[in-house]
Formats: structure tokens, C-alpha cells, sequence
């Protein structure tokens, strides 16, 4: 095997959030912090708000997963700051101190690198609850420097149960929306005016529900989040406008990431009916499209909907050349840090 897996021993309980070079950020609970080797002692950047008593009940592993203590997304901005989701909330990071940014309709959470930057720096996101009721679902964008989101766009009732995820493609200059759950809902579409309109580019079954997706010029790609048909990573031609897989995965892909010239995919033990092995994984897509598993996490023993699904986190940014870094939850490994490398013999 090409890749190869190495834990990093010195980050227990640390996730990378930005890898750039001699400049990385990190969480841990409710608190960010920096360094420039991956070495403690970590410099703190910033402690983001929270109750007492959850603060001193997330000193126990279990109980940051119950309560989802713990930071989603972390993106450095080109103004200095830094534009942080963690759990229900949506803030940023100025001068060493947390602001929380005002502007949400109601509470809600984004998965992890689901947050679109477009090139003037606007940071999208879309709101993800449970949503059963199937009320209206917003979209938010932050102004680097305001202290209010704007709602700029409302998916009408009974259309979506939620949104997966905002993605800027540099390749069009354009935002991607995907949506789901339920095969009506499941929708990917794209915007070149901030959601003034809409076009969709595919709909009406589980092999257009996404959580992530990965841009290149000819083509989008992506691995199915489906709960009920098998799951596989998808690419989708640009000019031909037509699906086609490259290969089948063990279970549903939430977090991708692009590396040194080739796709990552992360499939998630949420034991669902499509899957095959209870377990989440990664899996590579190399520059000739074949696909292969490089390393699997067994779901632990604790309730997946109480103490969170078995997921695999990828970094936000991760723009340094000696390896991919990830960050396990809810699966053996929880709350360890690790790197994918190059093998030796593949250098």
C-alpha cells in the first residue's frame, strides 16, 4: 500500500484543525490553541464561551460526546480572523478573544468543513437540525469583520430536511449546496449569486445525498450518504452532466478532503442498513480514479446516537506536504490525532 497510517502521540486529545506550514490550530473541548511544530506545550488562542457545568463535565471523554462539547469547524481568515462553529453556535476569533456572532434564527449546528469561503473571503453555511417537522431551513453568510450573519436564503417547508453542507468551487467561482434526507430531498445544487438563484444539478434519490464534495475542473466528486442502497464514491463529468462510480464503500461518506494530487473519503459507523461493516474508514481515490480502503476504526461500544456516530475528521485546511491528519470520534482510536504519509517506497 502506497499510504500508510501513523498515530501522533503527542496530540491525544487534540484535533488539527489548520495544517499550513509552521502554522497549525488546534482544539480541545471548548478552547483553541496554536504551534508551529505539532510539539507541546501549545500556545492557547482563545477559550470559546460555555456554561460552568459543562465545562467541568467535559473533563470526562463520554461526556463531550453526549453533550457534543467540542469545536466543528475552524477557518483562518485573510483579515486575521478566525471564524469558528462549535456545537450550537457560530463565532469568531479577534484579537485573542471569542466573539460570538449574532444573526442566528435559532441554534443550530454545521458538520465539520461544511462552511463555503468564496474569494472575497464570505464564509456560507446552512443550518443542520433534526428538522422533522420539516420547517424552512436557512442559509447564513458572515462578512469578514461584521459582528451579525445574514440569512440570505430559506429552503420553503417540506422541501429538505436539512443541509449538509456549502461548498465553494474555485473552478466556476460558484457555491454548492447539498441536501437531504429523504430521496425528494436529496438534492445537490449550485449558486453563482449568493442563492438569489438556484440550479439544480441533480435530485431524487440517495445517489444525489452528499455530505462533502470535491472539485476539479472536469468534475465533481463525492461519496453517497445513503442510508438504505450501497454507498459508493461518485464523480459527476461536468460537460456530459452524467454519474458514474469509483467504487463501492463500506458504509455512508461524510468528510472528504484533497492531498497531494488525490481524493479522501471517510465513511461513518452509524451502522446503518446500507452498511456492510460497522465501521468508519478511509479511502482513497488516486489521479487514475482507482479507489481503495487505507484504514478502518471499529465502532466502539457506546450508544451511536447518545455518544455520536464513529467518524473520522479532516482538518479544514491542510496545505502542508508531510502528510494528511485526522482525528477519530466515537470509534477505537476516539480522541486521537493521526497522519496519512506516503510510504517510503512511494516517495
Amino acid at each position: 500500500m502506497k499510504w500508510k497510517v501513523e498515530q501522533l502521540r503527542q496530540l491525544r486529545g487534540y484535533a488539527v484543525e489548520c495544517a499550513e506550514p509552521g502554522n497549525f490550530l488546534l482544539s480541545r473541548r471548548n478552547c483553541l490553541f496554536h504551534s508551529t511544530t505539532l510539539e507541546p506545550p501549545f500556545e492557547l488562542v482563545a477559550g470559546i464561551d460555555a456554561p460552568f457545568w459543562k465545562r467541568l463535565a467535559s473533563n470526562s471523554r463520554l461526556a463531550q460526546r453526549l453533550l457534543r462539547f467540542m469545536v466543528t469547524n475552524v477557518i483562518p481568515l485573510a483579515n486575521g480572523e478566525i471564524f469558528v462553529t462549535f456545537d450550537k453556535s457560530v463565532g469568531v476569533v479577534r484579537s485573542g478573544k471569542y466573539c460570538e456572532v449574532k444573526g442566528l434564527f435559532r441554534p443550530c449546528r454545521v458538520l465539520r468543513g461544511a462552511c463555503a469561503v468564496d474569494n472575497a473571503g464570505n464564509v456560507f453555511f446552512g443550518e443542520y437540525l433534526a428538522n422533522n417537522e420539516r420547517g424552512g431551513m436557512r442559509v447564513y453568510k458572515y462578512s469578514p469583520g461584521s459582528s451579525r450573519l445574514e440569512s440570505i436564503f430559506t429552503f420553503p417547508s417540506n422541501s429538505i430536511k436539512h443541509i449538509h453542507g456549502i461548498y465553494f468551487d474555485r473552478f466556476t467561482n460558484s457555491l454548492f449546496c447539498l441536501t437531504g434526507d429523504d430521496d425528494k430531498e436529496c438534492r445537490i445544487t449550485q449558486t453563482f449569486d449568493e442563492f438569489r438563484t438556484l440550479e439544480t444539478v441533480g435530485e431524487g434519490d440517495e445517489t444525489w445525498r452528499a455530505v462533502s464534495l470535491l472539485f476539479s475542473a472536469e468534475s465533481l466528486l463525492y461519496g453517497m450518504d445513503a442510508e438504505f442502497r450501497d454507498n459508493h464514491i461518485l464523480q459527476f463529468d461536468r460537460q456530459s452532466r452524467e454519474q458514474r462510480s469509483l467504487g463501492q464503500v463500506s458504509g455512508p461518506v461524510y468528510f472528504s478532503k484533497q492531498f497531494s494530487g488525490e481524493m479522501f473519503f471517510t465513511t461513518t459507523a452509524e451502522n446503518a442498513p446500507s452498511q456492510k461493516e460497522n465501521v468508519a474508514a478511509i479511502w482513497n481515490v488516486d489521479a487514475q480514479g482507482k479507489c481503495e480502503e487505507i484504514a478502518k476504526f471499529r465502532k466502539d461500544r457506546w450508544h451511536r446516537a447518545l455518544f455520536m456516530f464513529g467518524t473520522i475528521h479532516f482538518p479544514y485546511t491542510n496545505t502542508v506536504e508531510d502528510g494528511l491528519y485526522f482525528y477519530v470520534v466515537g470509534a477505537k482510536g476516539d480522541g486521537r490525532s493521526y497522519r496519512i504519509r506516503r510510504s517510503e517506497t512511494q516517495s
